[in-house]
Parts: structure tokens; C-alpha cells; sequence
């Protein structure tokens, strides 16, 4: 059964977790719900989640396949930037 937490935050705060949510059509509780489940997962090895974990669900609607390190490994950074002739 879910619990209600309330937490305090500054005015900034609440406008931009507000706009978050409404960019990703979501509620701002299920937006900070998923946040939290983030975190206390801990899924980076240094404590800190990663980019990818952040976004995840934005990269898995738009890009079908790739490597769970894409945001960690530095092999994928060696022609980041170039331009590329064709």
C-alpha cells in the first residue's frame, strides 16, 4: 500500500520538477517516485546514477539498440565531436 511522503522545496524547484513532468506527461509524484526509486537503487558503482539511468525511458522509445556502458565507456567517446566527410 503506497504511503504519502511531504517533503519541502524551494518555489524554483517546484516550478521546474512541475515542468518535467508535464514535458514527459506525467505527474510530478510519479515523476519524484521514479527519481527516488533511482537513487535508492544505486545502480552505479560510485553511488552517483548514471545518464543513461536517468533517461532511460527516453532512450529505450527512441533507440532500439545500444550498450548499457554507451555513457561510461570511453571507446565510444574517441570520434565524438569529429565531423564526419561522407
Amino acid at each position: 500500500m503506497a504511503e504519502t511522503l511531504s517533503i519541502k522545496v524551494p518555489l524554483a524547484t517546484k516550478v521546474r520538477l512541475r515542468r518535467v513532468a508535464r514535458d514527459r506527461h506525467t505527474t510530478p509524484s510519479s515523476l519524484l517516485r521514479e527519481a527516488v526509486d533511482l537513487v535508492l537503487a544505486g545502480k552505479s558503482a560510485n553511488g552517483k546514477v548514471s545518464l543513461y539511468e536517468l533517461n532511460r525511458d527516453l532512450f529505450e522509445k527512441t533507440v532500439s539498440v545500444a550498450p548499457r556502458d554507451l555513457s561510461t565507456n570511453p571507446k565510444y567517446l574517441n570520434d565524438f565531436g569529429k565531423c564526419r566527410r561522407r
